[in-house]
């Protein structure tokens, strides 16, 4: 399936402000779910300079720099991607066998690269406490205890809409059981690391056959030992199988936002998000 998305960011100045650096999370990653097969950036003002970078979670970024004063900073997004979208999201091995069991335990040549992804002893007394009575239930099994605690926030948890803020703290947000998905990444992130899994922040794209409100997207990866890096979705209660698009991931939300840069001057900001979906046609192989 080809899939073309359109993703526009505006910000509008109530007085005119020099533009800083800023890094653009803005290309999708290839994984085995999807490929990326044409991109353009559209850029107002016109940048003085543009240039693409690897980060170290080995997506790409672009860097662009501006000369001189705007009201107005508008970034438009184009990318054409081929994307499977029935492929099993549990299709893969964990190895070794004893990873199939939690807590985890990761094996040496792993647990020093995934230590910045792995913060078991910042996890507040309240969520490891959710974590296990999850954990207690699922058996103590690696991926009963994924799916169910994505299943667990779905059920018990209200969404909301955000756009604007930093990520509430995990405590906060099973506190409220009600939050953004970007809320509900950090909490999913902080109970698996409570039971000794690897997690990381990813912020994206989630599409159906019938989007009605696109916008951006934020779920949580957790490390399984022979299976890689695996998407979970609790906002979606499930498991990602292709449906979602990752444009960034970090130990942290604020390392993987699609715009990030800063201001010189004395204005107030306002932001505006578009985001449109387009299913192409799939050319004829004769």
């Amino acid at each position: 399936m080809l899939l073309n998305i359109l993703h526009t960011t505006t910000y509008t100045y109530d007085h005119p402000v020099v533009l800083e650096p800023h890094r653009l999370r803005l290309t999708p990653r290839s994984d085995c779910y999807g490929a990326l097969i044409e991109q353009s950036l559209n850029i107002t003002p016109k940048p003085s300079h543009i240039s693409m970078s690897v980060e170290n979670d080995g997506s790409v970024s672009h860097w662009v720099t501006f000369e001189g004063a705007t009201e107005k900073f508008s970034v438009q997004s184009k990318n054409v991607l081929n994307l499977s979208t029935d492929k099993n999201p549990f299709d893969f091995l964990i190895f070794p066998e004893s990873c199939s069991n939690l807590p985890m335990v990761y094996p040496a040549e792993l647990s020093g690269d995934l230590r910045i992804f792995l913060k078991r002893d910042m996890v507040p007394s309240r969520v490891r406490e959710f974590a296990f009575e999850i954990l207690e239930e699922a058996k103590w099994k690696t991926i009963d205890f994924l799916v169910m605690l994505s299943q667990r926030m779905k059920r018990d948890f209200v969404y909301e809409f955000r756009h604007a803020g930093a990520p509430y703290q995990p405590d906060d947000t099973l506190s409220s059981r009600r939050g953004s998905c970007r809320d509900w990444a950090i909490l999913y992130m902080a109970a698996a690391n409570a039971v000794g899994l690897a997690t990381r922040f990813v912020s994206g794209y989630y599409f159906d056959e019938n989007p009605k409100e696109p916008d951006l997207h934020a779920w949580a990866e957790v490390y399984i030992p022979g299976g890689g890096w695996r998407g979970f979705d609790p906002s979606l209660g499930l498991a990602c199988y292709g449906h979602h698009i990752a444009l960034a991931t970090s130990a942290t939300a604020a390392g993987a936002a699609p715009i990030q840069g800063t201001f010189l001057g004395y204005a107030h900001s306002t932001m505006k998000l578009e985001l449109k979906y387009q299913y192409l046609a799939l050319p004829v192989v004769v």
